[in-house]
Protein backbone atom coordinates (compact mmCIF):
# COMPACT_ATOMS: atom_id res chain seq x y z
CA UNK A 1 0.00 0.00 0.00
CA UNK A 2 1.30 3.54 -0.99
CA UNK A 3 2.08 5.24 2.70
CA UNK A 4 3.47 9.48 1.82
CA UNK A 5 7.64 9.52 3.62
CA UNK A 6 8.94 13.27 3.75
CA UNK A 7 11.36 14.59 1.55
CA UNK A 8 14.59 16.32 1.95
CA UNK A 9 12.72 19.46 1.71
CA UNK A 10 10.39 18.63 4.55
CA UNK A 11 12.76 17.44 6.73
CA UNK A 12 14.97 20.56 6.41
CA UNK A 13 11.86 22.79 6.68
CA UNK A 14 11.18 21.09 10.41
CA UNK A 15 14.46 20.50 11.47
CA UNK A 16 15.95 23.45 10.31
CA UNK A 17 18.63 22.81 7.96
CA UNK A 18 20.07 24.67 5.34
CA UNK A 19 19.25 23.62 1.67
CA UNK A 20 20.56 24.84 -1.51
CA UNK A 21 18.54 23.68 -4.85
CA UNK A 22 21.03 23.86 -7.62
CA UNK A 23 20.24 24.82 -11.18
CA UNK A 24 17.03 25.81 -10.72
CA UNK A 25 16.32 26.98 -13.80
CA UNK A 26 15.60 23.43 -15.13
CA UNK A 27 13.00 23.14 -12.78
CA UNK A 28 9.40 23.28 -14.19
CA UNK A 29 7.43 26.00 -13.22
CA UNK A 30 5.60 24.36 -11.36
CA UNK A 31 7.87 23.02 -8.74
CA UNK A 32 9.08 26.86 -8.40
CA UNK A 33 5.24 27.97 -8.44
CA UNK A 34 4.71 25.60 -4.91
CA UNK A 35 7.96 27.17 -3.68
CA UNK A 36 6.92 30.81 -3.92
CA UNK A 37 4.36 30.86 -0.91
CA UNK A 38 7.48 29.21 1.30
CA UNK A 39 9.89 32.63 0.16
CA UNK A 40 7.11 34.67 1.55
CA UNK A 41 7.40 36.58 4.99
CA UNK A 42 5.75 34.28 7.36
CA UNK A 43 5.17 31.55 4.49
CA UNK A 44 4.44 28.32 4.69
CA UNK A 45 3.86 25.29 2.30
CA UNK A 46 0.46 23.61 2.03
CA UNK A 47 1.48 19.32 1.21
CA UNK A 48 -2.02 18.57 -0.07
CA UNK A 49 -0.55 15.01 -1.38
CA UNK A 50 0.62 13.62 1.74
CA UNK A 51 -2.78 13.34 2.90
CA UNK A 52 -3.46 10.70 -0.18
CA UNK A 53 -3.31 7.27 1.11
CA UNK A 54 -4.54 3.80 0.52
CA UNK A 55 -6.02 3.78 3.97
CA UNK A 56 -6.99 7.66 4.56
CA UNK A 57 -8.93 8.57 1.28
CA UNK A 58 -10.27 12.06 3.67
CA UNK A 59 -7.23 13.34 4.97
CA UNK A 60 -6.49 17.45 5.27
CA UNK A 61 -3.86 19.04 3.47
CA UNK A 62 -0.88 19.42 5.59
CA UNK A 63 0.50 23.10 6.31
CA UNK A 64 3.70 22.64 7.13
CA UNK A 65 5.98 26.21 8.94
CA UNK A 66 9.72 26.63 9.14
CA UNK A 67 11.62 25.63 11.98
CA UNK A 68 12.97 29.43 12.95
CA UNK A 69 16.72 28.08 11.55
CA UNK A 70 15.36 27.23 7.98
CA UNK A 71 17.21 28.64 5.15
CA UNK A 72 16.56 28.19 1.68
CA UNK A 73 18.90 29.04 -0.98
CA UNK A 74 18.46 28.82 -5.07
CA UNK A 75 21.19 28.41 -7.36
CA UNK A 76 21.75 28.27 -11.33
CA UNK A 77 23.95 28.60 -13.90
CA UNK A 78 23.38 31.68 -16.44
CA UNK A 79 25.40 29.92 -18.97
CA UNK A 80 23.10 27.07 -19.14
CA UNK A 81 19.46 26.81 -20.69
CA UNK A 82 16.19 27.81 -18.83
CA UNK A 83 14.91 30.41 -16.83
CA UNK A 84 13.49 30.45 -13.63
CA UNK A 85 9.96 32.07 -13.35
Amino acid sequence: PFQWVDGILVQAMERGYWLHLENVNFCPSSVLDRLNPLMEFGGELVMTECGISDDDQDAAPRVIKPHPNFRLFLSMNPSSHGEVS
